[in-house]
């Protein structure tokens, strides 16, 4: 397991927690937080975050490393990597974006695109937003969150870790939230999980209409 700064206009931190070849009795446990990372340049890591919150606030650092733990702790089994990227504009609204290489492989015999993005929200999203209990307080109206993961048909964790080089196909799911949405919340308004309701989705670039979380769903990337 290895750990990498990339520092830039648009800088990362990304992880690697899964090794070809790697028995899955061997793979890493995720790390609990930021200071159980084994890097060989921990000063970069909180260089980085320094930058980070300077340019767009303390919250900026909070949904950049919530993101990254939660995918690490909730299925990544690929390189997870995160990264605070530029102001956009959305249909007369500005977002601070974030991007997000999750590390998950999704079995897509089981669960379709619409499935796969209420997985990516109840187990990354929820519970990053849940952590600004004051409110979001960004520079902007919001925040979206580009999501990249892969999808194929396996049929155990086990044989997706023993094909682990074919991980399948790219997809990018982008979540656009309001500040004005995660108020409610803090208000008791709204919930973290019925936010997804009010949040506008998109799935490699064309709109996708979220229904509600079941709760039949399972909230993992394929069959354990």
């Amino acid at each position: 397991m290895r750990a990498v700064v990339r520092a830039g206009l648009t800088a990362t931190i990304v992880l690697g927690l899964a090794v070809p070849g790697l028995a899955p009795a061997q793979t890493p446990a995720p790390p609990a937080s930021l200071d159980d990372i084994p890097s060989a340049k921990r000063e970069d890591v909180t260089r980085l975050l320094r930058k980070v919150r300077q340019r767009h606030g303390e919250d900026a650092v909070v949904i950049q490393t919530n993101l990254l733990m939660h995918a690490m702790q909730q299925g990544s089994v690929l390189a997870t990597g995160v990264r605070v990227d530029t102001v956009q504009e959305h249909r007369g609204q500005r977002y601070l974006g974030f991007v997000l290489e999750s590390g998950f492989v999704f079995d897509d015999s089981t669960r379709d695109r619409v499935e796969r993005a209420q997985i990516v929200w109840a187990t990354v999203l929820e519970p990053t937003l849940a952590r600004l209990k004051d409110g979001l307080q960004v520079k902007a109206d919001g925040v979206v969150v580009l999501v990249q993961s892969h999808h194929r048909a396996y049929r155990s964790a086990d044989e997706l870790r023993r094909d682990i080089e074919h991980p399948g196909m790219l997809e990018e799911h982008r979540f656009y939230v309001l500040a004005s949405d995660v108020d409610a919340v803090v208000r008791g308004e709204l919930t973290a999980r019925t936010l997804l309701a009010r949040a506008q989705v998109t799935c490699d670039g064309q709109d996708l209409v979220v229904p509600p979380i079941g709760e039949s769903l399972e909230l993992t990337p394929g069959p354990q």
